[in-house]
């Protein structure tokens, strides 16, 4: 026995399952020869039983129509409506016998022959009444026909006494003289016969129409009212006149027919009859259709009877069989899961609970875990063995998982925390990956880019935005052609956004197609170079503005001095005077533009004070708006407790005017300007000049503050004013910034320093400009000119001898230390600061005081604020004859403290 039972556990249950289902089958196999029983008995109901019942139901919903019917046909009034409900009352009745003959076949008896019975006598019935109804008809056809004969003669004599009764009228209406009184009096007699001829015809006429609609009892009265009528109208007939009675004979005939066999009454009664014996077949066909309906139920009852005696016997069949067949059923499965869990179930289940018990060690991680059965031959032996060798792969792959987990975190954050965005788009130019900082350079959420989204739509809405790509050369390239080649070649070209933004794409083919890259924003590097290139190219004009304002500096001087000169010389002459003077005014105004260009390269001489900046720009306010004109808005918005800055306060207000005057032309005299200060981080503030113009260009932007740039018409502006605010906030050590778009406006920002931040000023001696004018006159002294300019040298000379002065020159340090050694009566020294050689103005004076330290020194520059010379000892050239003596008297005057200052300085 142990050897047929099969060692698997598939085997067993195969073999159980296969006991199971014969058992089944020889339990069906009973079940089918039961159920081949009741389908007889349903065969032999559907087969009779339900055809009959069928066929019966038909016949009783004929039935009722024909009831319905007979009754439409009484309505119908008219011949076409009378057809067709006889028609539908032919069909109805063969559908009747094709029905009947259907019940003979599947049931035959008495009840259906009484039933033809009924059908045929309803049959009879309604042809009765179609009969009827078709004499009826003939019969009101003649009755229309007369009653056109009689209105016809009832009209003839209406014709024939009409035109008597008015003739007659007239002539009785008419006086007695105007008529003949024998005709007269022949009309009166003719006249009331005439009368009542109308009279008893309208009657006549009257009963006429009351016969056509008369019940039979009022018929006999109406007719003898007319019999009288007529027989009256007989008589009146031979009293109208005798040229009217022939013809009134002849009408009377067709209203004397009428009471005869022929006329309107009888035809009257005959219809009346015909409506009786129609009503009579009516009832009759509704008896019966009402005798074949009960005659149907009842038939269908008896069989309903029959087919609910089959159907209860077919159920009880049924249960008896399907409880058999479930108790069978129930059994083979009970035996079966009873053999099932001996010999598999339970054996099963104590290998599987220690398999999983090793697996749940496993997976806790003891490597140790041991697992029963591996030495059993069946399915048990196979999953212990598979879980041995599981359990060694399961140990690699943790290790392998750990490493790749560790790496694949490192390689996730590094690409969520990058810098820069990265995306990577398949062969179809679908994106595929992309980290935070690619949604962020380009302003999209993850709802706008979805996974899988094509290039070509993200390039058109970065198109749309106003973005454009630019290749290093700087052309501009499509989008369409940029990404097709990303797909097969290296790619690196810049894509410019809106609002100045700068993203470079480095873009790389993958091997097996598509492509990754990698996004920069370099707009701040951008921005930087951009800086630095304008930075570098405002030194470089600023330079040569300086070296071009040095020596256009000298020429005036030359210009000048010669012309003081003609000034003075010339006063006898009024007309070379005043072309003098306007020479001049001439040369001053070049003098100017040259303090301005000097300005811009930052030379020029400051006077750097603690200003407050919000008091200095609420000064100016009364200024500015005479200034701007009355189509100006000025608005200020001044920042409360706004630190001092350390500025020169008349440079300030002039660079403040400057964009003010700007701001207004670029308004076209009517706007708004802003005014406002801020605090700003380092140690500055901030002063910004907002206009609501048209704005600037990138273009304008770049070169605004070069000097003699500008946009307005010839003759409205010089182009200095912007460079020369640039120069003097960047000589005060602050910077100047714009920010302006076309149709939105300008906007200039002033940086400035704070007065905390810049050194406090060593105390100097005053300004020549301030000193007290001494008198111009001189005692023979000696003074020791200087000057590599030889025509300036001369006017200098020539100015001082003039008044008084022995004047020694010199064109060169060397020649003037010579000429200091061998002239020890001088008493000044004044010297140009720039000269040629191996020592400038400043080292000749170190020189000088190495020889004569009490040896009082002046200096003149065509450049500002020399590093190292006491700006109280300089003279800006071109120097006028009055200024020159006064520095000179006072330098002379000077006591030994100031000497000594000053030779410190110097």
């Amino acid at each position: 026995m142990a050897r047929l039972w099969p060692t698997g556990i598939q085997r067993r249950l195969l073999l159980i399952f296969g006991l199971a289902a014969l058992a089944v089958m020889i339990a069906s196999f009973a079940a089918l020869r039961a159920l081949e029983d009741i389908s007889t008995r349903v065969e032999a109901v559907t087969g009779e039983d339900i055809p009959a019942v069928r066929a019966a139901l038909g016949l009783a919903r004929i039935g009722e129509r024909l009831q319905q019917r007979g009754a439409s046909l009484m309505a119908a009034s008219e011949g076409p409506a009378r057809a067709g409900e006889q028609a539908a009352i032919a069909a109805d009745l063969a559908a009747f016998d094709r029905q009947l003959d259907a019940l003979r076949t599947s049931m035959p008896g008495e009840a259906v022959e009484g039933i033809a019975g009924r059908a045929d006598a309803l049959a009879a019935s309604l042809g009765a009444l179609s009969a009827q109804l078709e004499r009826r008809s003939a019969l009101a056809a003649e009755i229309a026909a007369e009653e056109l004969r009689l209105r016809a003669g009832q009209d003839r004599v209406r014709q024939l006494i009409g035109p008597s009764i008015l003739a007659i009228a007239a002539i009785t209406a008419a006086g007695a003289g105007e008529t003949d009184p024998a005709i007269t009096r022949a009309a009166v007699r003719s006249q009331a016969p005439l009368l009542t001829a109308e009279r008893l015809t309208d009657s006549v006429a009257g009963d006429l129409v009351s016969a056509r609609s008369a019940a039979p009892g009022a018929l006999a009265q109406i007719e003898a009212h007319y019999g009288r009528s007529a027989r009256e109208l007989a008589r009146v007939a031979e009293e109208i006149p005798e040229s009217l009675r022939a013809e009134f004979r002849a009408a009377l005939g067709l209203i004397d027919r009428q009471t005869g066999t022929e006329g309107l009454f009888a035809l009257r009664r005959a219809e009346l009859a015909s409506l009786a014996a129609a009503a009579a077949a009516l009832d009759a066909s509704r008896g019966e259709a009402a005798g074949l309906k009960a005659g149907v139920d009842a038939l269908v009852l008896d069989a309903n009877r029959a087919i609910l005696g089959v159907t209860e016997s077919l159920q009880a069949a049924i249960v008896s069989r399907t409880g058999q067949f479930i108790a069978i059923g129930a059994g083979v499965i009970l035996l079966a899961s009873a053999l099932s869990y001996v010999f598999v179930i339970r054996p099963l289940g104590r290998n599987l609970a220690g398999v999983t018990d090793a697996m749940t060690r496993l997976a806790r991680g003891e490597r140790g875990a041991a697992v029963p059965g591996v030495e059993r031959r069946d399915e048990i032996g196979a999953l212990a063995r598979a879980f041995t060798v599981f359990r060694d792969n399961a140990f690699r792959m943790d290790v392998l998982d750990r490493e790749l987990a560790e790496k694949s975190s490192l390689l996730l954050a590094t690409f969520d925390n990058m810098n820069d965005g990265f995306s990577v788009f398949d062969a179809e130019r679908r994106l595929i990956a992309w980290n935070p900082q690619y949604l962020a350079l380009y302003g999209f959420t993850s709802d706008d880019v979805p996974v899988g989204i094509p290039l070509d739509e993200i390039n058109r809405t970065l198109g749309a935005r106003g973005a454009r790509i630019v290749l290093p050369g700087g052309a501009l390239a499509g989008f369409e052609e940029m990404s097709r080649s990303r797909l097969h070649l290296t790619q690196r070209f810049e894509m410019q956004l809106p609002g100045g933004r700068v993203i470079e794409l480095r873009s790389n083919p993958i091997p097996r197609g598509g492509f990754v890259t990698i996004h920069m924003d370099i707009t701040e590097q951008r921005a930087t170079e951009s800086q630095l290139r304008q930075a570098q190219k405002m030194e470089t004009v600023g330079q040569l503005t300086g070296g071009i304002a040095h020596d256009f500096n000298n020429i005036l001087a030359v210009i000048l001095g010669n012309l003081f000169i003609l000034e003075r010389e010339l006063e006898d002459n009024p007309a070379l005077l005043g072309r003098t003077r306007k020479a001049l005014g001439a040369a001053e105004r070049a003098a100017g533009q040259v303090e301005r260009l000097l300005a811009f390269s930052r030379r020029q001489k400051l006077t750097p004070e603690v200003v407050d900046a919000n008091a200095l720009v609420a000064g100016m306010t009364d200024l500015l708006d005479y200034s701007l004109g009355s189509g100006v808005e000025l608005v200020t918005d001044l920042a409360e407790g706004l630190p001092a800055v350390h500025i020169d306060p008349g440079q300030l207000e002039t660079a403040l005017m400057n964009l003010a005057i700007n701001a207004r032309d670029a308004m076209e005299g009517h706007g708004r300007i802003v005014f406002s200060t801020r605090p700003a981080v380092g140690g500055f503030i901030d002063i910004a000049v907002s206009d609501t113009g048209e704005g600037m260009t990138p273009e304008v932007r770049e070169q605004v503050f070069e000097p003699f740039f500008t946009t307005k018409p010839v003759g409205k502006g010089s182009g200095l004013g912007l460079s020369m605010v640039y120069g003097f906030v960047k000589q005060s050590g602050g910077s100047v910034t714009i920010d302006s778009r076309p149709g939105k406006g300008t906007t200039i920002t002033l940086c400035l320093p704070l007065a905390e931040t810049v050194p406090a000023p060593h105390p100097v001696a005053p300004p020549l400009r301030e000193i007290p004018r001494p008198e111009a006159s001189s005692a023979g002294e000696s003074i020791l000119v200087v000057d590599d300019d030889l025509d300036l040298l001369e006017i200098t000379a020539g100015q001082l001898a003039r008044h008084g002065y022995r004047v020694l020159c010199a064109d060169d340090a060397a020649s003037a230390l010579e000429i200091l050694d061998g002239t020890p009566e001088i008493r000044l020294l004044y010297t140009d600061v720039v000269m040629p050689g191996a020592l400038d103005g400043a080292g000749l004076a170190r020189a000088a005081r190495a020889r004569r330290p009490d040896l009082p020194v002046l200096f003149t520059s065509a450049e500002p604020g020399q590093a190292g010379i006491d700006r109280a000892a300089l003279l800006q050239k071109p120097v006028s004859e009055e200024h020159l003596l006064q520095a000179v008297r006072a330098r002379l005057e000077a006591t030994p403290q100031r000497l000594s200052t000053s030779a410190s300085s110097t």
